[in-house]
C-alpha cells in the first residue's frame, strides 16, 4: 500500500470538503433559481392577466391611441415586460407598445401560450401569448397579444441571486477552511512535525499534545529514546571501561596514550607508563576460586585509584594486568612516590569472606619519549621491565633500559631459533662419559643437548634451556631428545657399544605434561629399556607429589632406570629417597668442588653412605682432577663424570673414546 504524507492527506481532505461544499452550493443555486422562477411565474402571470383584463375592458377601435399610451406607461413601469404586440388574425399589427415603426415582430423569438408558463423555463422563454376576444355588434373577433419579457432583467435577477449565494458560500467556505486549517495545523500538523524532528534528532522532548493518539506516540518515543540513551551510555561505558573494575579498558588506554603523545610533541611534556602484574595471582584463583580472585582485582583497582594523583590514568588490560599513566612529569621522584604508595597500601591485608589477604605487584616503568614514542612501544618496554622486576623477586619495580630491550630481543631470537631448530635439525646430542672408578672404563654416558645457530655457531645449554622451559618449547624439544637417544640405543645394538647405559635429562615441565608417559611408551619399542636411564631433579617432585609418584612407578614398570640428579641442592631429598625407587644418586658438582674442605668431604661421605645403605649407585658429577677422583674412590663412590675424563663429545668422538677402553 502506497503511503502518503499527512499534509497531502489534509490537502486532499480539504479539497474533498471544498468539492462537497461546491455540490451543496450548486444545490442552493438550483434551489434559488427554482424559487426565483416560481416568483417570476407568479409575477408574469399576474402581470399578463392584468394586461389581459385591461385590454379586454378597454380595447376598442375608437380608443387605440389612449390604450397605447396606457400600455406604454404600464410597460415602462414594469421591469419584466420589454414589449407588447397586439395583432389581428392576419398577423397585422394593431398595437405595438414599442417599435411602432416596424412591421415585424421580434425576430427569432418563439412565443408560448401563457397557460404553459408552469412547464416552461422562465429564464429561456422571452415571449408569452394570449388571445383577446372582442365583439363587433354581437359578432366576435379575436386579436392575439404577445408579451415580450426583458431577458436581461430576468438574467440579472438570477445572477444577483447567484452572486449573493456566491458571496455567502465563498465567504463562509474560506472562513471555515482557514479555521479548519489552523486547527489541523495546531493539533495535528505541527505536533506531527515535532514528532518527526524528535524521532530524527532526539534532542528536545515535545510538550504534551492535545490529541490522545499523538500524545501516546510522544510518550512512547520519549520512553524509548530514554531507554536507548541509557543503553548507549552503558554500551559506551562497556566500550571504554572494564566491567569488573570500572577502570579504563585497553581501547580507552590506547586513545589516552595517543592523546598524551600528541600533547607531549606539542608542549615537550613527558609522562610515565607503569605496567603492573599481580604476583602469584594464578595461585589465588586456583586455591580460593575465581570469585575470590575477582574481589582481589576489585580491591587492587580501588587501591590503585587511591594511590595516584587526580589527573593520572588507571587502566586494567585484562586478567591481573594493570597500567597507570602519570602525565606531566618533571622528574622520576613522582613515579617513585606513586610506586611506593601502591606497594605500601597493597601490603595492608584486606578481608574477603573472612579471609585476610595481602597482594604484591611487580611494576615495570617506561618513560615517554625516552623509552618509546607510541603506545605499543611504551607498553612493550614497560612489560619487559615488569618481567625483570618479577625476576628480581617480585613485589618490586624496574625501569626499562636498553640492556633489557637487548636481552628480550636475544630471548625472542633464541626462542624462535628453538622452534626453527626442532624443524630444521639445529640440535645435536653430545655424550659425556660415565666412568667406573675401579676399572677406569666407560660404562655409560649422559646425553646433553647442544644448539647450533647457522649464523652464530653453538649456543650453550645455559643460554637456551631456561628459555625453552619458560616458553614450554621444552616439551617438543624433550621429545626430540628421547627420540634421538632411543635411535642411538638402537644403533648400538649388536655393536661394542651395546652395554652402554644412556642417560637423558627430563625437565620438570616435560615430566608434568599429561602425555609424557604415553609418548615415552610409544617410543621405546624395540629397545632394551634397561639401557635407558632418565635423570630427574628434585624440583620435578615438588608439586603434586602423588601424581608425580604414579608417573615414576609407570617409568619403572617400563624397565627404565631412574637417577636423582643434583642431589643435595633441594630441601627434601632424604624423604624422596625413602619413598621413590631411584637407581642412582648423582652428587652435584658444587659438593665435589668443596672436597678440599672438611665440611665438603663430610657431606659427600654422607651421600655415599646413604646410597650404599639404600642399595643405590652413586655418580659424582664435575670431577676435574686426580685428587677428587682418588678421594671418591677411597669412600666407595662407584662412578664419575667430568672433564677429568672428557667433556661432552659428538657421537663419533665419544665412540672413539669408548673404544680406547680407558680415560686418561
Amino acid at each position: 500500500m502506497r503511503n502518503i504524507s499527512i499534509k497531502f492527506f489534509i490537502i486532499f481532505m480539504l479539497f474533498a470538503f471544498m468539492g462537497t461544499y461546491g455540490l451543496i452550493f450548486n444545490s442552493f443555486v438550483k434551489e434559488a433559481k427554482s424559487s426565483t422562477e416560481q416568483l417570476l411565474e407568479e409575477s408574469i402571470q399576474a402581470t399578463v392577466l392584468n394586461l389581459k383584463h385591461f385590454l379586454d375592458k378597454n380595447l376598442k377601435k375608437n380608443n387605440i391611441n389612449q390604450i397605447t399610451a396606457s400600455l406604454d406607461n404600464s410597460i415602462n413601469g414594469n421591469a419584466l415586460i420589454q414589449d407588447l404586440h397586439i395583432v389581428d388574425k392576419k398577423n397585422k399589427k394593431v398595437i405595438y407598445a414599442t417599435d411602432r415603426d416596424t412591421v415585424m415582430q421580434h425576430p427569432n423569438t418563439n412565443c408560448i401560450p401563457i397557460a404553459q408558463i408552469i412547464d416552461a423555463d422562465i429564464f429561456n422563454e422571452q415571449c408569452y401569448s394570449f388571445s383577446l376576444k372582442l365583439f363587433k355588434q354581437f359578432e366576435p373577433y379575436y386579436y392575439q397579444s404577445y408579451v415580450y419579457l426583458d431577458k436581461n432583467y430576468l438574467d440579472s435577477l438570477l445572477q444577483n441571486q447567484i452572486n449573493k449565494y456566491n458571496i455567502i458560500f465563498i465567504g463562509y467556505g474560506l472562513f471555515f477552511l482557514i479555521i479548519i486549517w489552523l486547527l489541523l495545523k495546531k493539533v495535528l500538523v505541527n505536533p506531527l512535525e515535532k514528532l518527526r524532528q524528535f524521532a530524527y534528532y532526539q534532542n528536545n522532548i515535545p510538550h504534551e499534545f492535545f490529541i490522545q493518539e499523538l500524545e501516546s506516540i510522544r510518550y512512547s518515543l520519549s520512553l524509548t529514546f530514554a531507554r536507548l540513551k541509557k543503553e548507549q551510555e552503558e554500551l559506551f561505558k562497556l566500550s571504554t571501561k572494564d566491567s569488573l573494575s570500572g577502570l579504563y579498558n585497553r581501547l580507552s588506554l590506547m586513545e589516552k596514550i595517543e592523546w598524551l603523545r600528541a600533547k607531549g610533541e606539542r608542549s615537550n611534556e613527558s609522562f610515565a607508563l607503569l605496567f603492573l602484574d599481580l604476583d602469584n595471582f594464578k595461585n589465588i584463583n586456583d586455591t580460593q576460586g575465581h570469585e575470590f580472585g575477582d574481589k582481589i582485582l576489585q580491591h587492587v583497582s580501588k587501591v590503585l585509584l587511591e594511590s595516584v594523583r587526580e589527573n593520572d590514568i588507571v587502566s586494567r588490560l585484562g586478567g591481573d594486568e594493570f597500567v597507570i599513566i602519570l602525565p606531566e612529569l618533571t622528574n622520576d621522584e613522582t613515579v617513585l612516590e606513586v610506586v611506593k604508595r601502591i606497594q605500601t597500601r597493597l601490603l595492608k591485608p584486606a578481608v574477603f569472606n573472612s579471609v585476610s589477604y595481602s597482594v604484591t605487584v611487580s611494576i615495570g616503568i617506561a618513560m615517554y619519549p625516552k623509552d618509546g614514542r607510541d603506545a605499543v612501544t611504551l607498553l612493550k618496554h614497560a612489560d619487559i621491565a615488569m618481567y625483570r622486576a618479577k625476576a628480581l623477586g617480585k613485589n618490586n619495580f624496574h625501569f626499562f633500559t636498553e640492556d633489557l630491550d637487548e636481552e628480550i630481543h636475544n630471548k625472542l631470537y633464541i626462542q624462535n631459533l628453538i622452534k626453527k631448530g626442532i624443524e630444521k635439525n639445529y640440535f645435536q646430542l653430545y655424550y659425556q662419559p660415565k666412568v667406573d672408578i675401579k676399572s677406569n672404563t666407560i660404562v655409560g654416558c649422559e646425553a646433553l643437548i647442544r644448539l647450533f645457530d647457522p649464523q652464530k655457531g653453538m649456543i650453550p645449554p645455559d643460554k637456551f634451556i631456561s628459555i625453552a622451559e619458560e616458553s614450554r618449547l621444552i616439551i617438543p624439544l624433550g621429545e626430540w631428545i628421547i627420540n634421538e637417544a632411543i635411535k642411538q640405543i638402537k644403533a648400538w645394538k649388536n655393536t661394542p657399544f651395546e652395554a652402554i647405559r644412556l642417560s637423558i635429562n627430563v625437565s620438570g615441565i616435560q615430566f608434568q605434561n599429561p602425555d609424557f608417559i604415553t609418548s615415552l611408551h610409544d617410543n621405546i619399542s624395540n629397545i632394551d629399556t634397561s639401557k635407558l636411564d632418565i635423570e630427574l631433579t628434585e624440583s620435578v617432585l615438588m608439586n603434586d607429589f602423588d601424581e608425580q609418584f604414579e608417573k615414576i612407578n609407570a617409568i619403572k614398570k617400563l624397565g627404565i632406570t631412574l637417577s636423582l640428579d643434583d642431589f643435595g641442592t633441594g630441601y627434601s631429598s632424604l624423604s624422596y629417597l625413602k619413598t621413590i625407587p631411584f637407581n642412582t644418586i648423582k652428587i652435584d658438582k658444587t659438593f665435589i668442588d668443596d672436597l678440599e674442605e672438611e665440611s665438603g668431604k663430610s657431606f659427600v661421605n654422607m651421600i655415599v653412605g646413604i646410597a650404599d645403605d639404600l642399595g643405590m649407585e652413586v655418580v659424582a658429577e664435575g670431577v676435574e682432577n686426580e685428587t677428587q677422583l682418588q678421594y671418591l674412590a677411597s669412600i666407595g663412590c662407584e662412578q664419575y663424570q667430568g672433564y677429568y675424563c672428557s667433556k661432552p663429545l659428538p657421537i663419533e668422538d665419544f665412540e672413539k673414546l669408548f673404544l680406547d677402553k680407558k680415560c686418561p
